[in-house]
């Protein structure tokens, strides 16, 4: 089972693991609808947690392989910024790598804008629903489909063809 990371159009990432990529953009719209954003698989990952004496779980670290990935795939910007002789290449950053890093930052947070359409659900009952729920297209176009099978079924006789 493939895992997805969504690079979202405000700049945010999420990762999940889903069998496909319609059932992964079903997943993620537990934290906001992901039409627009780029989703892509991650061939490999690693994260590490730390366990605070408060019982609270709390970022550590990415593996290198997805670090680099994610800044390769999400943040091209900030990447090319962080891998140049840009940078001063000091332990900590100084008032002008800063600035550097935040018009990166600031260039990646509008890096999808007009780039990936919002996917319009099939029919105009479908489209309705999709932005008034602020569901994705395909998530509503698969609840409609479900629905009006069930529906069809319970007009047939048992055993009679559709």
């Amino acid at each position: 089972m493939p895992l997805f990371m969504c690079r979202r159009k405000n700049g945010d990432c999420s990762f999940v693991r889903a069998p496909s990529k319609g059932v992964a953009i079903e997943y993620l719209d537990e934290i906001g609808n992901v039409d627009g954003s780029l989703l892509t698989v991650m061939r490999d990952f690693m994260v590490h947690f730390e366990l605070t004496p408060e019982g609270k779980l709390k970022f550590h670290s990415f593996g290198e392989l997805a670090e680099r990935d994610i800044y390769e795939k999400a943040y091209p910007v900030l990447d090319d910024l962080l891998h140049s002789d840009r940078l001063s290449g000091a332990d900590e950053p100084t008032p002008r790598d800063l600035a550097l890093i935040r018009a990166a930052v600031a260039k990646e947070e509008k890096q999808l804008e007009g780039k990936k359409a919002r996917r319009l659900a099939q029919t105009e009952v479908e489209q309705k629903i999709a932005k008034e729920m602020d569901a994705p297209a395909p998530m509503v176009d698969r609840m409609v489909r479900q629905v009006a099978g069930e529906k069809l079924k319970s007009f047939c006789p048992k055993g009679k063809p559709h």
